[in-house]
């Protein structure tokens, strides 16, 4: 009877631990999850800034940027980060949000999607890959592993959700 006991309140302190755990209110939003505090914190939200610039006579660059050198949203480097999101049911969230370093540039961070030659063009930027874990139906935890510091960004359709890791 002990025995049977003991697993029934070990069951129920797992599925309390899980509905205890904050998710976020709006699809394809991504929030860091601390937890440490159990909480929430929002990342910072940007429209996209477009932005070209010639590199010299037979050279151009183009993408994307936010100003400031720094995001204010701030997370101290840990071996693994988990963000929390929240898309409509039976959607991939890796399908949703590109996960992407920004490169600092004098005031602003600058996200290059496109670079041209005279001769030719390219349209490839590279992703940091993260890993999906199901919290529920339509939740998932974001969880990347081992980011150096810097500035990086979640990227939607319409936003850039922008964080540095101090």
């Amino acid at each position: 009877m002990k025995k049977i006991t003991i697993l029934t309140l070990f069951i129920l302190a797992f599925s309390s631990l899980e509905a205890q755990i904050i998710l976020p209110e709006f699809n394809d939003k991504p929030a860091y999850f601390d937890s440490k505090y159990n909480k929430l914190i929002e990342l910072e939200k940007s429209q996209y800034n477009t932005m070209a610039k010639a590199k010299g006579l037979f050279k151009a660059e183009g993408g994307f940027f936010l100003n400031g050198s720094s995001s204010s949203v701030k997370i101290a480097m840990q071996n693994e980060l988990r963000f929390i999101v929240k898309v409509l049911p039976s959607i991939d969230p890796t399908s949703v949000l590109d996960f992407v370093k920004f490169e600092v540039r004098d005031d602003k961070r600058v996200f290059i999607t496109t670079k041209a030659k005279a001769t030719s063009t390219s349209t490839s930027f590279e992703k940091i890959n993260y890993q999906v874990e199901k919290i529920k139906e339509g939740y998932y935890y974001l969880v990347v592993k081992e980011l150096n510091k810097g500035e990086y960004f979640f990227g939607s359709n319409d936003f850039m959700f922008a964080f540095s890791i101090d």
